[in-house]
């Protein structure tokens, strides 16, 4: 949960255009905190989750994916969450490949 907690941060971090300096001021906590949130290193305390949750407008059970899909298995809600952090952690020249290569599966398998 801690490294999906810290994707979801900075996913939401990354879409607002906010660095890490200014969501820290608008946590009331030292960029350094929001880094090592980030990176899964740290688990925010309550009021800190609330703090982020309210910023960003989106739910405790949102921030901390408790929504429950009953459409989808454990199995593969797994492999989804191992996929996102692999292609989060790709560089650019890697990026751009698996696009292009997941474009041609979607083309001929759906």
């Amino acid at each position: 949960m801690k490294k999906s907690l810290a994707l979801k941060v900075k996913a939401l971090r990354e879409s607002a255009m906010l660095t890490q300096e200014e969501l820290a001021d608008k946590c009331e906590v030292s960029w350094r905190t929001i880094s090592n949130l980030e990176r899964g290193l740290v688990v925010p305390d309550l009021y800190m989750l609330v703090k982020i949750a309210q910023i960003f407008n989106v739910s405790i059970d949102e921030m901390l994916n408790l929504q429950i899909n009953d459409n989808k298995s454990r199995s593969r809600l797994e492999r989804e969450q191992f996929l996102i952090e692999k292609i989060t952690r790709a560089n650019d020249k890697i990026l751009d490949y698996l696009l292009d290569q997941l474009i041609l599966l979607f083309k001929y398998f759906n």
